[in-house]
């Protein structure tokens, strides 16, 4: 009887102590949500992020091709959102926002600017994620050697971000597509150019206007074909290139030095 009074203390104990636990939690989100939670203006955010975008940003020729609200909610701000715009240009995609003032900075203190870019090659990566624990519809960007960075789309730009993810992703398809195409061409030259040449002998021709013809020299040609002698006879089948790279041409002799007339 004592021992099953014993166990029912200790089991109240630790219910209490978890429940304890649980009510201190929630009070501290609670607390942590009123008391940080502090949203910056979104249409200011959106306005700031336009006029950085349009003040200087943008390269040489780079314009921008679609764009969407969005923001991001940083480790050490998880509780204030970072309202910008995400922007897909012809070269990058960038992320212009305006994190979240303090409460103990100065009304009339400058906004903080916070700017990530990543070059929009094959080895960017976009991924629709469901944020924040899945309570935002928004993005996964990531890029060798960039820490991967997550936007959500702002209340009802929903489209517009999956708009701008899909079309990025179309270009980075259309660019692998164009990669592996360069690639299959340039192996195809390669195969071509290490291919031997052949040539049928005509009439007139001699071996060094056969070899002047195919930039090389005679001695070449009489080496690939196994001939002793300059001798070629009409309808011979002369290999004029080996397999493999082209051999350099051995340089020129140099000019002999003239002795002025008298001496």
């Amino acid at each position: 009887m004592k021992e099953s009074e014993g166990l029912y203390r200790w089991f109240r104990f630790v219910k209490r102590t978890v429940i304890g636990l649980f009510v201190v939690i929630v009070g501290i989100m609670i607390f942590g949500y009123a008391v940080f939670m502090r949203h910056v203006d979104a249409r200011g955010a959106w306005r700031s992020a336009a006029r950085e975008l349009n003040g200087g940003m943008l390269r040489y020729g780079e314009r921008v091709e679609k764009f969407a609200k969005a923001f991001q909610r940083r480790p050490s701000d998880y509780y204030r959102a970072s309202n910008g715009l995400l922007v897909a240009t012809t070269d990058r995609v960038i992320f212009i926002g305006i994190a979240p003032s303090d409460k103990l900075e100065n009304e009339d203190a400058p906004p903080t600017i916070l700017q990530y870019e990543f070059p929009k090659d094959t080895m960017l990566k976009m991924q629709k994620e469901r944020l924040y624990a899945l309570s935002a519809h928004g993005v996964r960007v990531s890029y060798p050697g960039a820490p991967t960075q997550l936007f959500a789309s702002s209340r009802g730009d929903n489209a517009a971000l999956d708009s701008l993810i899909d079309y990025v992703n179309r270009k980075l398809d259309a660019q692998r597509v164009e990669a592996i195409r360069e690639r299959r061409i340039r192996a195809a030259v390669a195969r071509l150019v290490d291919e031997p040449i052949y040539y049928v002998v005509k009439r007139g021709d001699a071996i060094s206007s056969i070899a002047s013809r195919f930039d090389t020299n005679a001695d070449y040609i009489k080496k690939w074909n196994g001939l002793t002698s300059d001798k070629v006879r009409i309808g011979d089948r002369l290999i004029v290139k080996a397999k493999g790279p082209r051999p350099k041409l051995p340089p020129p002799p140099a000019p002999r030095n003239r002795q002025p007339a008298g001496r």
